[in-house]
């Protein structure tokens, strides 16, 4: 049987993280620094995704890597 897993995600405005890249990540809304506080806890893992614009939150590239 498929096990379903939950993965926070983290939008990011104005830079876009390749695989591999190590960058510091500047995090201000409460809900981001929520998910990333919950992530420590666990395992580490969370979904990196940039918004095609930074003023207006929801709206995802739907191509990532």
């Amino acid at each position: 049987m498929n096990k379903i897993e939950f993965i926070p995600t983290l939008p990011l405005r104005d830079i876009v993280i390749f695989p591999g890249m190590i960058v510091p990540l500047f995090v201000g809304r409460d809900k981001s620094i929520k998910a990333l506080n919950e992530v420590m806890k666990t395992n580490k893992k969370i979904i990196l995704v940039s918004q095609k614009n930074g003023e207006i939150d929801l709206v995802f590239f739907m191509i990532g890597v």
